[in-house]
């Protein structure tokens, strides 16, 4: 059995590179496309435009200089869709991953924020304006790296109590000197302004078969032997096929001292979690008012879809 590790298997174990990774597939608009191919055209293409407008409007200001006010030209703005784009899927497929694997392939540092942590639109534009800084002398001096800016779980301002929240990511995104990804869960309607703006992919689980392999691959590094395929496929299934719940699940059991039923472990560490959808649905059906009912969801970790579908049984 394994020792124990000082870090996640999910953290130890995350692709450098997106040539590491066995990408899932991804549509846009319904077409099915290269996920890595995308990304790396958006990445390439977004700084040669940067480039070409932050020239064109060092012309336009130093025009403005010498006219009136009424005269004077706007400056150019990134299109919004060279600017952004979002990564919509399930939880635990690698959207982050991903995200993280891209800019290393561009030597790129991630400054992350996650949109789900505030709950108001002054907290968000200041989390985002702090994320977002222009370049400075310093960057071209010092020869910094450029910035991905990584906003996840932009689904979960779904619950921010200023409905301003969604003007705000658009404003960021039209003013931005760096290239933004956005990662969320599920659709949702409320994003609809953003859709309008941005490419949207979305991104789907990898086959049963592609888990299989990398968890191998783990448990191989790991000498770890003695869980079997049925077990593994009864982690897949009990995951919901989380790849990152999987693995923090084998690191469980493996770093664990397993003298039973391997199988009826792993069907323990999932009790609490069905135990909580109950709970949920049971306080659901007590609340008076959609903004009560909101507060409940908005407080737990249950799927809106695997939610729903458990309120329709």
């Amino acid at each position: 059995m394994s020792k124990s590790v000082e870090m996640p298997w999910v953290e130890k174990y995350r692709p450098k590179n997106l040539g590491e990774m066995a990408l899932p597939t991804a549509r846009i608009k319904g077409q099915r496309v290269k996920l890595d191919v995308e990304l790396k055209k958006f990445i390439t293409e977004f700084f040669s435009e940067r480039t070409r407008i932050n020239k064109e409007n060092v012309k336009i200001k130093k025009f403005n200089r010498t006219v009136i006010e009424k005269e004077q030209k706007d400056l150019i703005q990134l299109d919004t869709e060279r600017a952004a784009i979002l990564l919509e899927g399930p939880p635990g497929i690698g959207k982050t991953s991903i995200v993280f694997a891209l800019a290393n392939d561009f030597n790129m540092e991630v400054v992350e924020t996650n949109a789900s942590d505030t709950r108001t639109k002054a907290a968000l534009e200041r989390r985002l304006n702090e994320t977002s800084k222009t370049r400075g002398i310093m960057d071209f001096i010092t020869q910094s790296k450029e910035k991905l800016i990584l906003i996840d779980e932009v689904d979960g301002i779904y619950g921010v109590a200023d409905r301003g929240a969604v003007p705000s990511i658009i404003n960021l995104v039209q003013k931005t000197q760096f290239p933004i990804i956005m990662c969320a869960n599920e659709y949702k309607t409320n994003l609809q302004p953003l859709y309008k703006k941005i490419r949207r992919f979305e991104v789907h689980r990898l086959p049963n078969s592609e888990v299989l392999k990398i968890i191998h691959k783990i448990l191989q590094k790991e000498n770890i032997t003695f869980l079997k395929k049925e077990d593994l496929e009864l982690l897949i299934e009990k995951n919901n096929g989380d790849l990152r719940g999987i693995i923090n699940d084998i690191q469980g059991i493996s770093q664990g001292n397993v003298d039973g039923d391997v199988k009826e472990l792993i069907q323990i560490l999932h009790r609490d979690s069905i135990e909580e959808i109950f709970s949920l649905i049971r306080d659901l059906f007590f609340v008076t008012s959609l903004r009560e009912a909101r507060n409940l969801t908005d407080k737990s970790d249950v799927d809106y879809n695997f939610l729903y579908k458990w309120v329709n049984e």
